[in-house]
């Protein structure tokens, strides 16, 4: 995964328990402090990471055996790319789906689906592999915060449902 062009790089294994996910951001923090990341590409990283990772472990493991995701990141020249693997049940997080409903009124919201819509408006592109009981997802981020999205509250026209824009 990583080019020669690559200015820092993650490369972590996680037991498929959330007591993972502290560990994964203090070395997600360690990563942007080497790469000189800002702070707000820091919390998106983070906030995409944790998404996957935590869904995975929440959902992918009904056999509630031990099993390990690997995390690997590189920040490069003008992106940051991203690669999970894992032997979770099957999942394209990149699929689409409809956008949940963002306005003003709770009651027309429901649980789910707004972490993952979160990480399809946060990066650039990327692609979902299975195959053989195993799991991959690429994804690629924008390092630049000028030329990364906006912080993903899309407005929700009056009474509809908010298209996904990604």
């Amino acid at each position: 995964m990583a080019a020669p062009e690559s200015r820092a790089e993650l490369d972590l294994t996680l037991r498929n328990s959330r007591d993972e996910l502290p560990r994964l951001a203090e070395q997600v923090a360690a990563l942007a402090a080497r790469a000189g990341l800002s702070s707000l590409v820091e919390h998106r990283l983070n906030l995409v990471l944790e998404e996957i990772i935590g869904n995975t472990i929440a959902y992918g493991f009904p056999d509630g055996g031990e099993h390990t995701l690997r995390v690997r990141v590189a920040v490069l020249a003008d992106a940051i790319k991203l690669e999970i693997r894992d032997d979770a049940r099957p999942f394209d997080p990149l699929a689409e789906r409809p956008a949940p409903y963002l306005g003003d009124d709770l009651d027309r919201r429901r649980p789910g689906g707004l972490g993952l819509h979160l990480v399809r408006r946060l990066v650039r592109g990327g692609k979902y592999v299975t195959e053989a009981g195993n799991n991959r997802l690429s994804l690629k981020m924008d390092k630049d915060v000028d030329k990364a999205p906006p912080f993903p509250v899309p407005p929700t026209p009056a009474g509809g449902e908010v298209a996904d824009g990604s």
